[in-house]
């Protein structure tokens, strides 16, 4: 599966420019958030668009704030230093071990070395 599929991501302007660029060139439709924009605007473009947010603000990792079932999806990054490559790394392992169907309503935690998914999968 090619690391793009179908989908649509916004970055929060936390997100440094090497990311957005990285995900640019690996062919995902990605756009920037405006400048300055508070969260909610950012969850209104995201939820308008049907973009997943991508973000390092902890306030998109709160269900509350922003339930995942509200938006196509939603990317918390936990990665601190937020390294280049290290985040790169972690979201090209994500976009590729989880389809894109599988983003709406799903808020995914990114950490180093591995992901974590909410609602996660109910085993049967």
């Amino acid at each position: 599966m090619s690391l793009s599929g179908k989908l649509k991501l916004l970055t929060d302007e936390n997100i440094p420019k090497l990311v957005f660029e990285f995900l640019a060139n690996k062919g995902f439709d990605v756009r920037k958030s405006p400048l300055k924009s508070k969260d909610e605007f950012i969850s209104r473009i995201a939820k308008t668009e049907s973009r997943v947010i991508l973000s390092f603000d902890r306030h998109f990792g709160n269900i509350l704030l922003f339930p995942p079932e509200e938006h196509d999806g939603i990317v918390f990054i936990r990665i601190v230093p937020p390294v280049i490559k290290t985040v790169t790394d972690a979201l090209s392992d994500l976009f590729d071990k989880v389809k894109p169907s599988e983003f709406k309503g799903k808020l995914f935690v990114l950490t180093s070395f591995r992901f974590r998914i909410y609602p996660p999968k109910r085993t049967k």
